[in-house]
C-alpha cells in the first residue's frame, strides 16, 4: 500500500509556515512559457535577441522570442551538463559543461556548431566574456580560470585557486571580475592579460550563490538561507550596504539597465527591488513555479527564467496585470477548483487561501482575494453561490462572493480529533459534507451566519474527498480505508456500502446515471455501480498515471488529474475506459473541474492554473492530443518515499528502453526495465532493492531514462 501524498505534519508545517502573498501596485506579465526535457540551468540572451539555454543533461538550446511565444531553432548535445552560459561580442555562444570543462559554440540561426573545448578539472558552473574576448571560467574546486578563444581552440592564460568553490563569475564595466565563491563569500580581481590579482575579499557568512553588478557599480550577492546583500567596491575593498534576510533561499540575480534588482527565489518568487544606495525596497512579485537555476535580460528588458521544473519562461515588468494565456499562477499552491452557477472561477490555493476569477475564454482575470489562515486545500460551490473552503487544519470556512468581494461569512474548527478538512461536497438541501482526515466524516448546515455540525462518523482512514448522488447517498474516499457510502437523515450517518482497494483513494464523483467513478492514487481509476447496499467495480483503468481528482463533463467525459500525467480524457460505455486524450505541462496537477459550456480547469500544484476546450471535431475528440507526441520521464510519486515509489513515462513510438537506479557516486543499483516497449504511457515501480533484493540505504539516488532518441534522469529521495 503507497502512503498518503503527505504526512499530516508535513502539511501543516508548509501551509502554516509559508510567507503569504501581498498584491503590490507593481507586478509581472508573464509572457511565455517553454519546457523541454532537461533540467534549465543557465540563460543568456544574444545581441541580437536570441535566447540560449543550457538545459542540464538535454544540453544545450536556442530559441527566437517574439513577445508571446519561443521557437526553439537549434539543439545541441555533446554529454554531461550543461550549467553555465555566456554569450561573447561576436555571437560566440560558452557553456560551462559541469565534469566536462568549456565548449564554444557558433549559432547561424537554425544549428549550433561546437568549435571549441577544453577540460581542466574541476566543476565548470560560470561563465563570463570580457569585451576583448577573454573568457573567463568560474571552476568550483579548481578555483578561476582565463582562456584566449581564437575560433577553433582554447588557451589556458592565467589560473587561480583562493579555494571556498567558485560558483558564479560576472565582469563590472571597468573589467573587474566579481567572484561568488560560495563558503568563501565574494571577491574581487583584476585581470592584466596574464595574471590575475586578488584586490578585495569579504565574507559575511552562509553560501555565496550569484553575484551581478549594478549600472552604477554596486555590487548584488545572493548567500543560500542568508538572503541578498549589497556592496561598494573602490578597488581594494568592499563596504556592505545592505542586508535583507528573507530566509526564501534566493536562487537567480539580475539587474536592470535602469537599477532594478531582480532575485529568484527558489520557493516560487521573483521578485523585483528598488536600490537606492543604502536599502532595498520591494516594488514587484510574482510567482514563477518552482527553482529558478538562472535568469537573463533580454535587449528590450524582457526577463527569461531558466526554471528547473517549469522550463524557460519570459516575463516583462511594466505595471500589468499577470497573465499567461489560459494559465494564471498566483502565489500559494493551486489544489482544487470549483466552478460558480454563473461561470465564475473559485481556486483552493494552498497556503495562499481563496482566489476568485472570471474567464473569458482567452485569460483569467484576477477578482478577489481571501486568506483567513490555515491551508486551502478543496472547496465547493452551493447553489446560492455560497462557498465552502476546507482549510486543512483550520477547519471549515463559508465566504460569499458579491461585487468581486469575498466575505468570510462563518468558520468552524473542528480538529480536535487529528481532523484536517480535505474534501467537500453539498447536498441538494444545502447540507454540507466534510471529509475531515483522521476525524472522518461530518455534515453541517449553515444558517447565514454559523456553521452547525449536525452528524459525525469516523471509520478509520483517513477522509479526503466527499461526494453527493442524485439520490443524496453520500460516498466518501476514505484514504488507506477505500471507499464508502453512507446514508444521513439529518441526524444519523449509516455506513451502507464499503470497498477496500488497498491503495490511496483521493477523489470521487459521481456521474448522472450514478456511476461512481475513483481516482485512486497509484492503482488508477475505477468505476463502480452502487444499488444502496454495494459496490460493484465495472471498470478499472490502472496506467492512468498517479490518479489524484477525477470530473465529468456534461457528455459523459471523465476527466482525470493525474499527478505524473497531467490531464486525461476517457469515454466509458459502462463496462470499460478509453482514453481518448491526454495533455501534460508539469507534474502536480491536483484538481479538475468542468465548466458549464464543457471548459476544463485544471489546479496545478506547481504551474497555477489552466483553461482548456475538448470538443468533438468531425467525430474526433483532437483538442488535446490522443497519444504521446514526446518522451516524458515524471518525477517519482511519493518522493521522499519508503518503502516504495511510482516511476511514470510517456514513449512516442517503440523503442528500446533502459531505465536504471543509480546512487551519486554513479554505481549501478537496479534495473527497472532494459528491452523493446511500444508507444503509451506507463509506469513502474522502485521498492528501493538493489539487483539482488536487498534493501539499499537512505539517501538520494537517481533514475535515468534512455533510449536512442532521448535521455533524462530524476532525483529519487529515499527515506527510511
Amino acid at each position: 500500500m503507497n502512503r498518503p501524498r503527505f504526512s499530516f505534519v508535513a502539511v501543516l508545517l508548509f501551509c502554516l509556515g509559508s510567507t503569504a502573498f501581498t498584491q503590490l501596485s507593481h507586478q509581472f506579465l508573464n509572457t511565455a512559457h517553454n519546457s523541454h526535457f532537461g533540467i534549465p540551468q543557465g540563460v543568456a540572451v544574444g545581441s541580437d535577441g536570441v535566447v540560449f539555454l543550457a538545459n542540464g543533461n538535454d544540453g544545450l538550446r536556442a530559441y527566437t522570442y517574439d513577445g508571446s511565444a519561443f521557437t526553439n531553432t537549434a539543439h545541441r548535445n555533446d554529454g554531461d551538463y550543461a550549467f553555465g552560459l555566456a554569450v561573447g561580442p561576436d555571437g560566440t555562444v560558452f557553456l560551462a559543461n559541469r565534469y566536462d570543462g568549456l565548449r564554444a559554440y557558433t549559432y547561424d540561426g537554425s544549428s549550433l556548431t561546437n568549435t571549441a573545448h577544453i577540460n581542466d578539472g574541476g566543476k565548470a558552473l560560470s561563465v563570463a566574456v570580457g569585451s576583448d574576448g577573454t573568457v573567463f571560467l568560474a571552476n568550483s574546486g579548481d578555483g578561476l580560470r582565463a582562456y584566449h578563444y581564437d575560433g577553433a581552440s582554447f588557451t589556458t592564460i592565467a589560473h587561480i585557486d583562493d579555494g571556498g568553490g567558485a560558483a558564479d563569475v560576472t565582469l563590472g564595466s571597468d573589467g573587474t571580475l566579481f567572484l561568488a565563491n560560495y563558503n568563501d563569500g565574494l571577491r574581487a580581481y583584476t585581470f592584466n592579460g596574464t595574471l590575475f590579482t586578488n584586490t578585495a575579499h569579504i565574507d559575511d557568512g552562509d553560501y555565496a550563490r550569484s553575484v551581478e553588478v549594478a549600472p552604477d557599480g554596486a555590487v548584488f550577492l545572493t548567500t543560500d538561507g542568508d538572503g541578498v546583500r549589497a556592496y561598494t567596491y573602490n578597488g581594494t575593498s568592499f563596504s556592505k550596504t545592505v542586508h535583507t534576510d528573507n530566509s526564501w533561499y534566493p536562487h537567480a540575480l539580475a539587474v536592470g539597465s535602469d537599477g532594478t534588482v531582480f532575485i529568484a527565489y527558489k520557493f516560487y518568487d521573483l521578485r523585483a527591488y528598488s536600490y537606492n544606495g543604502t536599502s532595498l525596497t520591494e516594488t514587484g512579485v510574482i510567482n514563477y513555479g518552482w527553482e529558478a537555476n538562472s535568469m537573463a535580460i533580454g535587449p528590450d528588458g524582457t526577463l527569461f527564467l531558466a526554471i528547473q521544473e517549469g522550463g524557460l519562461q519570459a516575463f516583462t515588468f511594466d505595471g500589468a496585470v499577470f497573465t499567461h494565456k489560459a494559465r494564471i499562477y498566483d502565489a500559494g499552491n493551486a489544489h482544487k477548483v470549483a466552478i460558480g452557477p454563473d461561470g465564475t472561477v473559485f481556486l483552493a490555493n494552498g497556503y495562499d487561501g481563496l482566489r476568485v476569477y472570471t474567464y473569458d475564454g482567452v485569460s483569467f482575470t484576477d477578482v478577489a482575494h481571501a486568506n483567513d489562515g490555515g491551508c486551502a486545500y478543496n472547496l465547493e460551490v452551493g447553489s446560492d453561490g455560497m462557498v465552502f473552503l476546507a482549510c486543512g487544519t483550520d477547519g471549515l470556512r463559508a465566504y460569499s462572493f458579491r461585487n468581486n468581494t469575498l466575505v468570510n461569512r462563518a468558520h468552524i474548527d473542528v480538529g480536535d480529533n487529528d481532523g484536517y478538512a480535505a474534501g467537500i461536497a453539498i447536498g441538494s438541501d444545502g447540507t454540507v459534507y466534510l471529509a475531515n482526515g483522521h476525524d472522518g466524516l461530518r455534515a453541517f448546515t449553515y444558517n447565514g451566519s454559523a456553521l452547525l455540525n449536525l452528524a459525525h462518523i469516523d471509520d478509520g482512514g483517513f477522509a479526503f474527498d466527499a461526494e453527493v448522488g442524485p439520490d443524496g447517498t453520500i460516498f466518501l474516499a476514505n484514504g488507506e480505508d477505500g471507499l464508502r457510502a453512507y446514508t444521513y437523515n439529518r441526524n444519523v450517518f449509516t455506513n451502507t456500502a464499503f470497498v477496500d482497494l488497498q491503495e490511496y483513494s483521493y477523489s470521487v464523483t459521481v456521474a448522472p446515471n450514478s456511476t461512481v467513478f475513483l481516482a485512486n492514487g497509484g492503482d488508477g481509476l475505477w468505476a463502480f455501480s452502487y444499488d444502496g447496499s454495494a459496490f460493484t467495480a465495472t471498470a478499472h483503468l490502472a496506467d492512468a498515471g498517479y490518479s489524484e481528482d477525477v470530473a465529468v463533463g456534461p457528455d459523459g467525459t471523465v476527466f482525470l488529474a493525474s499527478r505524473s500525467g497531467g490531464l486525461r480524457a476517457f469515454s466509458f460505455d459502462g463496462a470499460a475506459f478509453a482514453n481518448t486524450a491526454n495533455i501534460n505541462e508539469g507534474n502536480a496537477a491536483y484538481g479538475v473541474a468542468v465548466g458549464s459550456d464543457g471548459t476544463i480547469f485544471l489546479a496545478n500544484e506547481f504551474l497555477g492554473m489552466f483553461a482548456y476546450t475538448y470538443a468533438p471535431v468531425t467525430g474526433i475528440k483532437d483538442q488535446i492530443v490522443t497519444e504521446p507526441n514526446r518522451y516524458f520521464l515524471a518525477q517519482n510519486y511519493p518522493n521522499p518515499f519508503n518503502p516504495s515509489t511510482t516511476i511514470g513515462y510517456d514513449l512516442p513510438q517503440a523503442v528500446h528502453l533502459r531505465l536504471v537506479i543509480y546512487d551519486v557516486l554513479g554505481r549501478h543499483i537496479r534495473t527497472l526495465m532494459d528491452g523493446q516497449q511500444p508507444a503509451g504511457h506507463f509506469q513502474t515501480t522502485w521498492d528501493g532493492t538493489d539487483e539482488f533484493s536487498l534493501p539499499v540505504g537512505s539517501g538520494l539516488y537517481f533514475c535515468r531514462m534512455e533510449s536512442a532518441e532521448f535521455v533524462k534522469v530524476v532525483k529519487l529521495l529515499l527515506a527510511r
